[in-house]
């Protein structure tokens, strides 16, 4: 019992760690969103959304890669939310 215990330590800790960066993405994503206006720049950006999603491919291993990639793909939809 132990051992589950700490595993599920671990898992709460990881937790929160990706809710904050979670957070912290989407904080950037309304500052973007600033610069974007600023500069008369549209919001929808395939080109820079195609290089996430290379990144995310490359940054996963492929048991999760399409799971990981759903994931992303929910992110960034809701980041454009957040630019409007």
């Amino acid at each position: 019992m132990d051992k589950l215990k700490r595993y599920r330590k671990s898992i709460d800790y990881t937790d929160k760690k990706i809710v904050k960066l979670l957070l912290l993405r989407f904080d950037l994503a309304k500052k973007v969103s600033k610069e974007k206006k600023l500069n008369r720049v549209k919001i929808i950006d395939k080109k820079r959304e195609s290089e996430i999603m290379k990144n995310i491919k490359k940054y996963s291993n492929k048991k999760h890669q399409q799971f990981v990639k759903d994931i992303f793909k929910n992110i960034i939809n809701y980041s454009r939310k957040l630019q409007r």
